[in-house]
């Protein structure tokens, strides 16, 4: 039956099986071999994406052991408060500001603490004070407050001649009243 067609047609069929033949092949392996290989392609992006991930919170861990490293030594390097409950912690701070101001010849007429503050991520408590001094006392107590650990920051600083309240009373000339608040760092309490 093929013998009878004739030469043209049997090399166009030849070549049409030919076709065909490569076509199944390659729809049978190829195909499904670049599916695969892009299947496998793919699942290498994400691994990567993944792993990125992965270094991305080894590092963080990284950071977060120096932070607490660098917390321990602020801790021990005298910057914060000292002492084991808040309460503690103000009390200390009022009689720090107590022993400042005496050794400067001044003495504290009034002392408050006041309510704590968070602010840049940290944690200050605070005490108000109210004294009366000269400006040569008043700059000395102030660079002692602000120069010395742990460390102190006045905020809210008020001063007044006292000759402004009397100004009958000769005696009262040259001196101040003054009030501020000093706050000092505590650190964070760890969740």
């Amino acid at each position: 039956m093929v013998a009878d067609l004739p030469q043209p047609v049997r090399r166009v069929a030849a070549v049409a099986l030919l076709l065909v033949a490569v076509a199944a092949v390659a729809f049978l392996t190829i195909i499904p071999l670049n599916e695969h290989i892009a299947a496998l392609r793919e699942q290498i992006e994400a691994e990567r994406v993944l792993l990125g991930r992965f270094i991305a919170v080894a590092s963080q861990e990284n950071q977060a052991a120096e932070l607490d490293r660098a917390g321990r030594a602020a801790i021990e390097s005298g910057a914060y408060l000292k002492g084991d409950s808040e309460t503690i912690k103000a009390a200390a701070l009022q009689a720090l500001l107590s022993e400042r101001a005496a050794a400067n010849g001044v003495r504290l007429y009034s002392t408050r603490a006041l309510p704590p503050r968070e602010r840049d991520g940290l944690r200050f408590l605070g005490v108000n004070a109210q004294f009366h001094a000269e400006i040569g006392q008043l700059r000395a107590l102030m660079h002692g407050i602000e120069s010395a650990r742990p460390f102190l920051f006045v905020e809210g600083l008020q001063i007044h001649p006292l000759d402004a309240f009397s100004p009958r009373d000769p005696e009262q000339g040259g001196i101040l009243d003054v009030r501020f608040d000093v706050f000092g760092a505590v650190p964070q309490k760890k969740e």
